[in-house]
């Protein structure tokens, strides 16, 4: 029997995740485009994620003061290092795992793995998605489908569209983490406006129809003991709002340094 487990992850086709920064870029015809989350990263931490990240700092020197009072009164340049590094990693350590479990479940449901081939750390959540299939009545019509917008530039990959009883075809993201944030819209909107649905520099038709009758767009919330099927407000606010994230995050990736933008210097001292 094969079990799925947390750990064993794989990137999209036609895609490269940077390995010093972590940020993914996918390529169509020759040209990169940043991925829809790339462009959320570039555009800044989102500041409730930045407020968590110092708690779970404080929460770590806190847990461990004596111990790291301790090694610090060495003076040794090498410890002090090291608890330098492991202070910044509790910023990241907690979302890590989190992230690595959501892409576990992701593959699990893109797959259509059975509740009894998968580890127990995924069976819950996929359990709530094939509850939430069987309440919502949902026809999947595509799954992980890469969409592209050389119109504006980025691209993507959608989790799930898929069209209800009454007709309506939706964008649907999943997340398995702990909250959902008002920002997720935007990259739900990005999907949805995307010019055309592709993979390996051809254009797929029957697919991209499908996407331009979709209307709806939702995340589905998946956690041990419950799903949430949560539709959002597609407004033209919020495109504004995603188009003005994606020309900043674009020109940050272009200036990531002062010297990209400087015409002249000049010095002085009193």
């Amino acid at each position: 029997m094969t079990f799925l487990v947390v750990g064993q992850q794989r990137g999209p086709r036609n895609a490269r995740t940077d390995p010093a920064t972590g940020l993914r870029w996918y390529t169509w015809r020759g040209v990169e485009y940043p991925s829809v989350t790339t462009a959320r990263r570039l555009a800044g931490i989102p500041h409730r994620l930045a407020e968590w990240q110092i708690g779970q700092v404080a929460a770590r020197a806190m847990e461990r003061a004596a111990e790291y009072s301790s090694r610090l009164a060495t003076s040794d340049p090498d410890e002090l290092t090291k608890v330098r590094q492991e202070l910044r990693q509790a910023a990241v350590d907690k979302r890590e795992a989190r992230a690595a479990l959501g892409t576990a479940v992701h593959q699990a449901i893109e797959s259509q793995m059975g509740l009894s081939v998968v580890g127990s750390d995924i069976a819950p959540r996929l359990r709530q998605f094939l509850d939430w299939r069987a309440t919502s009545g949902v026809e999947i019509l595509g799954q992980e489908l890469q969409v592209w917008s050389p119109t504006i530039g980025y691209a993507g990959s959608v989790d799930l569209l898929g069209r209800f009883p009454d007709g309506s075809v939706w964008v649907v993201d999943y997340k398995t983490g702990d909250g959902l944030y008002s920002d997720q819209l935007l990259q739900l909107l990005a999907y949805l406006m995307a010019d055309f649905v592709g993979v390996d520099d051809v254009v797929d038709d029957a697919m991209t129809e499908l996407l331009r009758e979709a209307t709806g767009v939702a995340l589905l919330h998946l956690e041990d003991d419950g799903w949430e099927f949560r539709s959002l407000e597609a407004t033209p606010a919020a495109w504004r709002a995603w188009r003005g994230l994606l020309a900043f995050a674009r020109w940050q990736a272009d200036h990531l340094e002062i010297d990209s933008v400087t015409l002249g210097t000049k010095k002085g001292a009193a």
